[in-house]
């Protein structure tokens, strides 16, 4: 089975999500940067098409409320 697009852009929101979290727990960014920025800069340009903040906001709720419910 072949991932469709909206599928790839997806999983690489959410791995970005956790990379991001894993780097800023160890300090290897700035507080500062935000991420939405991480994302941004981590998201292959191939897929930056089908980006939107919408689906960010989706996947990030959906990676928070698994999270609580995971613990």
């Amino acid at each position: 089975m072949t991932l469709t697009n909206r599928e790839k852009i997806i999983i690489s929101i959410s791995n970005s999500i956790a990379l991001y979290s894993q780097k800023l727990q160890d300090g290897k960014i700035p507080q500062t940067q935000s991420v939405i920025d991480f994302i941004l800069k981590t998201i292959p340009e191939s897929s930056k098409s089908e980006l939107s903040m919408e689906l960010i906001d989706d996947v990030f709720s959906f990676i928070s409320s698994s999270h609580m419910e995971l613990s």
